[in-house]
């Protein structure tokens, strides 16, 4: 790179020997204009080959790379990529390094594959991010230890509106069961939580937000049908703080991935159809698709990987309510 530096007026003279002017040796000259005596015969025996043509400054590039990545694998890193994007889903470094080397094909590290993708143009880089050990993780530290449950609007190809109501295990991430609904309510959000009952047994607890089909604390107090629906199955009702949303941070981040995956798909015209697109996503999702919070397993994977936890045997409480009133 330093050779690069030398202008070139300075190689011309060098080479034909103009710089010598004034000077009774070439340690002199060199040294007079600040020129090492390698390069000045660098370019000497460069003019003498190839005239003036060999001045030119020439590529440092090595004539070979032992290191560089196989021109096939970088063929089947852009096809990954391109194949992902089409599909909908995630297609950085990380999601293809896991998928290839699930189907068994030997990669390079996933900041090699990153540096790829750049190289051809498909990625762009993003202004530095905080990182990821910055954050706290919230995990269970078993399957049904804690469930989570949100709802997303959806729009309906004749502009209609639906709402997907999806229960999410938190220690594994796995879809447990989602449904297509007219509006987010009570019942809606209950028939989604049943549902997740009978395919994997009750947990022993469910974290939602402030939603209105879910909780009434926020909005008249006390408990609401939800809860005491979960508290009788002897599920404990947990709802996360106003303008705190990192617990349910699994479910929020994992609405993205759908999303993005049915916007690549025929746009539902009804309920039943949104329903059936819902169903083949969470098969994609839970047994086909590597979780980058999971070091490459699937959510499935993750699920079966250790024991239960289970409701109480005998419903749970409700919360003791203490009122004070003033008297004359």
């Amino acid at each position: 790179m330093a050779e690069r530096l030398v202008p070139m007026e300075m190689r011309v003279a060098a080479a034909t020997n103009l710089i010598l002017e004034n000077h009774e040796s070439v340690s002199a000259a060199c040294l007079a204009v600040g020129l090492s005596r390698d390069s000045y015969y660098r370019y000497r025996r460069r003019f003498e080959v190839d005239s003036f043509a060999g001045l030119i400054p020439r590529s440092s590039r090595p004539l070979t790379s032992p290191g560089k990545t196989p021109d096939v694998v970088e063929e089947l890193i852009v096809a990954k990529r391109l194949q992902l994007q089409g599909e909908g889903w995630d297609a950085g470094a990380a999601s293809i390094g896991a998928r290839l080397r699930r189907e068994g094909h030997v990669v390079p590290s996933d900041r090699t594959i990153h540096r790829i993708l750049r190289r051809h143009g498909l990625v762009v880089d993003e202004p530095r991010k905080k990182p990821r050990s910055a954050y706290k993780s919230f995990e269970h530290a078993s399957p049904n230890a804690c469930w989570q449950i949100d709802g997303t609007h959806w729009p309906l190809a004749r502009g209609h509106a639906a709402v997907i109501i999806r229960v999410l295990d938190d220690f594994s991430r796995k879809s447990l069961a989602t449904i297509a609904a007219a509006s987010e309510t009570t019942e809606a959000a209950w028939n989604c939580v049943a549902l997740a009952i009978e395919r994997h047994g009750a947990p022993a607890m469910l974290l939602s937000d402030g939603g209105a089909a879910f909780t009434s604390r926020r909005i008249r107090g006390g408990m609401s049908e939800f809860e005491a629906r979960l508290r009788h199955a002897g599920i404990v009702p947990v709802v996360s703080s106003p303008h705190h949303p990192q617990p349910c941070g699994k479910k929020e981040r994992e609405w993205q991935t759908l999303k993005r995956w049915l916007k690549v798909q025929n746009p539902p015209k009804n309920l039943a159809q949104l329903q059936s697109l819902l169903d083949v996503y969470d098969a994609l999702y839970n047994h086909d698709r590597p979780h980058q919070s999971l070091n490459g397993a699937t959510p499935d994977e993750r699920y079966a990987s250790a024991a239960k936890a289970h409701a109480a045997t005998e419903p749970v409480p409700g919360p003791v309510e203490i009122n004070v009133a003033k008297v004359t």
